[in-house]
């Protein structure tokens, strides 16, 4: 146990703030610190910790939606996050900061979560587990840190490709929660996926179904489920994704919202479409040094207003890309000279004749709360959480994977039931389908195109977007095919076999003495 000791101390130091992890005395090796069910609680919830940590959910929306045709970078100007102007055009390199956000917080979360399940499963001479705590708990906090360590390696795959992988005395009988940063060169892709799976139906098979009001942002099965499924789907293994979709849907704990908008209003933000998401309230201690709230409203907020830094500006391509009466566009877009009830005063929006006017003549409102929701100690201590799943989500995998399997029936029925929550009939006509930019510019079949479409605009700006034009192939046809009124914004810089990745940062490929290899082009 001493040696847990040590690396607890340092974990509990980096970037991270709770009460709970102000230990009593964590270096004193003569006073072990991990020895009964709460003291594991804490260390399951360090893993947590790391999803709230603002570089982390700042390469959510930087990479699935900045790099894509949804948005571009917005901000005070292109040297406002430069690193994040740079990844939008296509010219990061492996000095750039996003790509070395994303990369450090995966694996710090990876080895929180190592660590915790390490002192749960380590055992006395005579077999005996060294932490008495009770079994039921055991399982289901080993449970959470298998969870969180598979969406971490999911984040790391489908941004860098193969990774180093690092596992637990869980995995082979070893302890590896101190051993993050020895030398081990990367697992080819699938080797990823694979414990990605493993860890995913280990947490299905043993966490809970639902959880008490108290403990929202916890892992249930149904999340465990759903990242599964996408997983598969990044794998192309169609019926696994379908299977373990209809697992969800059938299950009976989920369903979609009457009204679209309401998905991301705080006041219904933990409703019966939320399949997994992070739970945020605002730190009434909290200040810009130190806090535990949501960072989600003020990055997109109007400039203009005072209350917000402008950044992820959707594109005329996006806003195109809606049919008429399409409830959802409204629900995401602010247009010029748009009143919003309650947010800003209901002052309108100016965006041609403003002091700061977004790039693209557009404002995100997915994120966006009223006035009387503002945090009132720092602008980053808000209470919005942040979505990772949601059941519209599933409905589109099921409708993915039915149509490449041949199961049109079953694809046009999940559509539908997206499609009418969106104010739209249950299918679209040849014309509309023609008018898809996944019909006429990337050529797809009908059935396709409306499945490709329905995802982009259900999903639109909410972090996928890049990720799907990577793994569909349509990547390069619509980063060269791009253009907003004339302007590119970098992103026709888009290189075939290069771009689909991000840069492996410098450091670490350093340390390594090259024993991590770069990603092609960098």
């Amino acid at each position: 146990m001493k040696k847990f000791i040590y690396i607890f101390s340092f974990l509990s130091f980096v970037s991270c703030s709770k009460e709970w992890l102000e230990l009593d005395q964590p270096g004193n090796i003569d006073k072990p610190y991990f020895i009964d069910g709460s003291k594991a609680y804490e260390a399951v919830i360090a893993a947590y910790d790391v999803q709230i940590w603002r570089n982390n959910i700042v390469g959510l929306w930087a990479v699935g939606t900045v790099l894509s045709d949804d948005a571009v970078k917005g901000g005070e100007s292109d040297g406002d996050q430069q690193g994040m102007f740079d990844m939008m055009n296509f010219n990061a390199t492996p000095q750039t900061d996003i790509p070395h956000w994303i990369w450090d917080d995966m694996y710090r979360l990876i080895a929180r979560s190592n660590f915790a399940i390490d002192i749960m499963v380590e055992e006395n001479v005579d077999g005996t587990k060294v932490l008495d705590m009770d079994e039921g708990n055991r399982s289901r906090y080993i449970a959470e840190c298998r969870f969180l360590r598979a969406y971490a390696y999911f984040r790391l795959v489908r941004n860098f490709g193969g990774v180093m992988i690092y596992t637990s005395a869980e995995d082979d009988g070893t302890n590896h929660g101190e051993d993050i940063s020895a030398g081990k060169p990367r697992a080819t892709p699938d080797e990823v996926y694979s414990q990605i799976i493993a860890d995913l139906t280990y947490a299905e098979a043993n966490l809970p179904t639902t959880v008490a009001l108290a403990e929202q942002g916890r892992a249930t099965s149904g999340a465990a489920k759903g990242l599964l499924a996408k997983t598969y789907l990044y794998q192309e293994n169609w019926n696994a994704a379908k299977n373990k979709c209809e697992e969800i849907m059938s299950s009976g704990n989920y369903s979609l919202v009457s009204d679209y908008s309401n998905i991301f209003s705080s006041s219904q933000q933990w409703g019966s479409e939320v399949i997994w998401s992070l739970h945020m309230v605002e730190d009434l201690d909290g200040h810009w040094g130190e806090h535990e709230g949501s960072w989600l409203s003020i990055w997109f907020g109007d400039r203009d207003m005072g209350w917000g830094y402008g950044f992820k500006c959707p594109t005329e391509d996006f806003v195109q890309a809606f049919e008429p009466n399409d409830d959802r566009l409204e629900a995401s877009v602010v247009f010029d000279g748009e009143m919003i009830p309650g947010t800003f005063g209901g002052a309108p929006h100016n965006f041609t004749g403003g002091s700061w006017n977004p790039p693209t003549g557009y404002m995100s409102q997915k994120y966006l709360i009223p006035d009387n929701e503002r945090p009132i100690t720092a602008d980053c201590n808000g209470n919005l959480d942040y979505i990772f799943m949601r059941y519209a989500e599933v409905l589109l995998m099921h409708a993915e994977a039915s149509m490449e399997i041949g199961d049109e029936a079953a694809a046009r029925s999940s559509l539908a039931l997206i499609r009418q929550r969106a104010g739209l009939s249950d299918y679209p006509d040849a014309t509309t389908i023609n008018s898809y930019k996944e019909k006429s510019l990337l050529g797809h079949n009908d059935l396709k195109a409306v499945v490709y479409h329905e995802r982009r605009v259900e999903l639109g700006l909410e972090h996928d977007r890049f990720y799907d034009l990577v793994r569909w192939g349509d990547a390069s046809t619509v980063f060269q095919n791009f253009d907003h009124f004339g302007q590119t914004f970098g992103k026709t810089n888009f290189v075939t076999g290069c771009s689909e990745l991000l840069p492996i940062p410098y450091y670490d490929i350093q340390s390594s003495n090259d024993l991590i290899t770069q990603n092609p082009c960098y």
